[in-house]
């Protein structure tokens, strides 16, 4: 099996449909990915740039952003990194109002074991259940 990683311009076409085109392209790269013998990752950054483009460029509302992003997660011909720590981290984002970002870091934290932050930026954090939150 081949390996490659697909990059956020390519799975936002696909979400977006701005482009047609591109976004057949990348339907079908996906769907027959496996039949190909290719494995698609999908690397924490591509994720975070999701989220971020589809709430600051296109300003999707969170639970729209939850939806797509979670699809892009549970997509069976997707091996997407840390996919457990992102699903974590969109619940809380759009149910907590949790800025994504801060999410990502205290779940990935917390599936490593570590249950302490120590941070300015109190308001998100303590929004989530299961973290302390120190300042330093």
């Amino acid at each position: 099996m081949n390996k490659a990683f697909i990059d956020t311009s390519a799975i936002l076409r696909m979400l977006i449909q701005d482009d047609d085109l591109k976004a057949k392209a990348v339907e079908k790269l996906i769907r027959n990915a496996p039949e190909n013998g290719v494995v698609l990752h999908v690397i924490p950054i591509t994720i975070m740039e999701i989220v971020w483009v589809l709430e600051k460029v296109y300003k999707h509302p969170k639970k729209s952003i939850r939806e797509l992003a979670e699809a892009i997660i549970n997509t069976p011909q997707l091996k997407v990194d840390l996919a457990g720590v992102f699903l974590n981290a969109l619940k809380v984002y759009e149910e907590k109002n949790v800025k994504f970002a801060d999410a990502v870091m205290a779940f990935w934290g917390m599936e490593k074991g570590i249950t302490t932050t120590y941070t300015y930026d109190e308001v998100d954090f303590k929004r989530i259940e299961g973290l302390s939150v120190l300042k330093p």
